[in-house]
């Protein structure tokens, strides 16, 4: 960062991006020196003295080739290991070195096609094996390097670096009509090779109108995201290793101060005495939790057999296979009495659904129509009766192809269509044209009409109706429970895992009367959105702006096992009195902001289980973590929590995992705040009240201030001295205090 302007043009990729392909063709081309070497001077030729002698010239002239390209790729390592991500200076002539390589490049390139023709002369009629085994290897890694650097430029090439270069030229000489028009077409120029790029990813997909606009949206928020920064790809990725840095180092700080009430940070989530957490002693909330764990099967279901394969990788294909009309003579009794839309030849998608639900023990769930029809704005859904609840279950399938996500980054506030709302309800585009789809289908085929009218002997005229999802189901859900409520009064939505820029603040109001979402510890989906999006990037800057460690030593440091000390700390003083400070300024300053957008926010009353996070080792053999719900802010959920789990915590079997060990460590009496402690007990039987004086905080003795680098054993949970006691309410009603100690 920034990027490199070689042939007057800038290209995707910094100066100090090439140390590992610089060390890649190092240690090739010094195996072929060394085998060369061998091959030319220890080793005896045959009886052909033509083809041996011209392998002689071509072997002698290669070793030159290779003994400059060594010397030229130690120079483009040494010099993309200096300076920093933002301080280029030092690293100013590997432009130059760049120059040298490419011209033996070319050199290479001649003596490849020169091999092609020795090959082609002499290697049937030369009797001289080891001639030819050379040669063919002198050709082979010789094209090799050739296709590898013609990719290389490829991938980095960029469309509009040689306008992104006269408009940093021009910006300098103070020309503003120039500048307009050079900023103008370079926003134009990277909208379409956004535009260009989305199309390639779908080149396999019809294109269709609303496809066609979702391209160009798209495009414009990719562009919009990255207008004035003059930033490549692993300059994001030293920044979320930076910011994750940052984010850890100020849950500390906050645990180490004693003029704040926070007692832990459970899942990058502050945990003070009003945190709520859900009663699951009380017989009403342990009923809706589990109904929050039952659904949760529906929303799984909905992804077809992609899922069900992925949790049950061996028996689920044989018990697919058993049942497959495809390859069983008789036809599947499961498919039987379910309308189906699309699904593949064999009805894969059906019968996994079916194949779920009696794996589950659910054999009073009939699914009477099932959509696999996928397209953008349009969704893949499913409609069961479920007898044993007495509930008729509309289930929308999460992101699962590259047209769910185009719907998923259409992302701009959207009126919702309902009337009769007081003010305006917004919500996220790309999923009210979704659940405006599945309404419109649901009434058109009367679909909810057959479900209520399955079997009037057993009263599912009188069932109540129940809207789930996962992901992009989630939000979907949610808005289509809008759509639906009018009609069905009391409707009941769960919501798992839903996006972040989903609803308005009034419309997220009112929907807690009737949402419920679940979010599963650091998931990245419920903390994201348009608004959030600028945040992130001012954020990111920051710390690229404050590091002063080169990339290469903030990315490995960034990796498991390996020492935290080559990231840089706010607390360093070397940050802010770095030499030459100008060029530690970013072409674009970070006062350029994304255009504003309207604040969006999950929907519903949100159930977020947290769980303790054990010090890292680097053995396999780490402690389990603990696992605790609580109750939700929705705009608590407005900044990203970088880590590892941010993408896994995610998936739909995962989140179901976290819900169920919610109930297995309540079963077992352990809680997430205190098992961070290392103390045992019942999650609702935790009296988080001032009364308590382990969860009080610190003495008011001043303590201590810790040293900047101070090691903490967990620091996801305040210290507390070995003489304080935290009480406990049992279920005996007997107050007892557990020591730390």
């Amino acid at each position: 960062m920034p990027g490199m302007v070689v042939f007057r043009r800038r290209w995707s990729v910094g100066s100090d991006d090439l140390v590992l392909p610089a060390l890649f063709l190092f240690l090739l081309h010094s195996t072929w020196l060394v085998v060369l070497s061998v091959v030319l001077f220890g080793l005896p030729y045959g009886p052909a003295p033509q083809c041996s002698i011209t392998l002689v010239d071509h072997g002698r002239g290669y070793l030159g080739i290779l003994v400059s390209c060594l010397i030229c790729e130690s120079a483009i390592m040494w010099l993309s290991m200096r300076g920093s991500i933002l301080y280029t200076e030092p690293r100013e002539a590997v432009q130059y070195v760049l120059y040298i390589r490419l011209a033996i490049l070319l050199v290479e390139l001649v003596y490849a096609v020169v091999g092609i023709a020795w090959l082609v002369q002499y290697y049937h009629p030369c009797a001289d094996t080891t001639a030819k085994n050379i040669t063919l290897g002198i050709v082979a890694c010789n094209w090799l390097v050739i296709f590898s650097v013609c990719f290389t430029l490829m991938c980095t090439f960029d469309p509009t670096g040689r306008t992104f270069v006269q408009l940093k030229t021009t910006r300098r000489r103070q020309r503003n009509l120039t500048t307009y028009t050079l900023r103008h077409r370079l926003e134009e120029g990277q909208a379409s090779s956004w535009s260009r790029r989305l199309k390639f990813f779908m080149c396999c997909t019809r294109a269709q109108d609303s496809q066609s606009d979702a391209y160009s949206e798209i495009a414009s928020l990719f562009a919009e995201f990255f207008r004035d920064l003059d930033i490549v790809p692993s300059d994001i990725i030293a920044g979320l290793v930076l910011l994750r840095q940052r984010q850890r180092a100020k849950r500390t700080a906050t645990l180490d101060q004693g003029n704040n009430d926070i007692l832990a940070f459970l899942s990058g989530m502050p945990v003070t005495r009003n945190t709520k957490y859900l009663d699951l002693k009380n017989s009403m909330e342990m009923h809706m939790y589990r109904e929050v764990c039952y659904y949760m099967l529906f929303a799984l279901a909905a992804y077809g057999w992609p899922m069900y394969l992925m949790r049950k990788p061996a028996c689920g294909l044989c018990r697919l296979a058993s049942t497959c009309p495809c390859l069983s003579l008789s036809p599947s009794r499961f498919s039987q009495s379910v309308t189906v839309e699309e699904d593949n030849c064999c009805g894969c998608n059906v019968l996994a659904i079916r194949r779920h639900f009696l794996d589950e023990q659910l054999r009073d769930v009939d699914v009477v129509y099932t959509s696999c029809h996928d397209a953008v704005y349009e969704t893949p859904f499913f409609v069961a009766v479920d007898h044993g609840k007495k509930k008729i279950v509309i289930s929308i399938r999460g992101t699962l192809s590259p047209k769910d996500a185009l719907t998923d980054l259409t992302g701009d506030a959207e009126r919702l269509p309902v009337e009769g709302q007081h003010g305006t309800w917004l919500g996220h585009k790309g999923m009210v044209y979704s659940a405006e789809y599945i309404k419109k289908k649901l009434e058109q085929e009367m679909i909810l009409s057959q479900a209520f009218g399955r079997d009037l002997v057993r009263g599912t005229k009188h069932y109540g109706l129940v809207v789930v999802g996962h992901s992009l189901g989630a939000g979907t859900a949610a808005i289509l429970s809008f759509l639906l409520r009018p009609q069905y009064p009391s409707l009941r939505c769960f919501s798992y895992s839903p996006p972040g820029g989903l609803l308005s603040e009034d419309a997220m109001e009112y929907s807690k009367e009737f949402v419920t979402s679940v979010v599963l510890g650091k998931d990245l989906v419920p903390r994201i959105g348009l608004s959030q999006l600028e945040g992130f990037r001012r954020h990111l800057l920051e710390v690229l702006q404050k590091s002063n460690k080169p990339k290469w030593r903030i990315i490995m440091g960034g990796t498991k096992c390996i020492p935290k000390s080559e990231l840089p700390s706010d607390d360093d003083p070397a940050v802010t009195s770095a030499p030459g400070s100008r060029l530690w300024l970013h072409p674009s300053d970070l006062s350029i902001a994304l255009s504003a957008s309207t604040p969006l926010y999950p929907p519903g009353r949100i159930i977020h289980v947290v769980h303790n996070h054990p010090p890292e080792s680097c053995c396999c053999s780490e402690e389990e973590p603990t696992y605790s719900a609580l109750w939700g802010d929705n705009c608590a959920f407005d900044e990203v929590i970088i880590s590892p789990a941010m993408l896994n915590e995610h998936l739909p079997h995962i989140v179901m995992g976290g819900l169920n060990k919610v109930l297995e460590n309540y079963n077992k009496g352990k809680t997430a705040l205190l098992s961070a402690a290392k103390i045992m007990v019942s999650p609702t039987e935790v009296d988080l009240n001032p009364g308590c004086p382990a969860l009080q905080g610190p003495p008011p003795s001043p303590p201590s201030s810790p040293t900047p680098h101070q090691h903490h054993r967990n620091s996801s949970v305040r210290s507390v001295p070995a003489s304080v006691c935290e009480c406990v309410n049992v279920s005996v009603s007997v107050s007892v205090c557990v020591a730390f100690k």
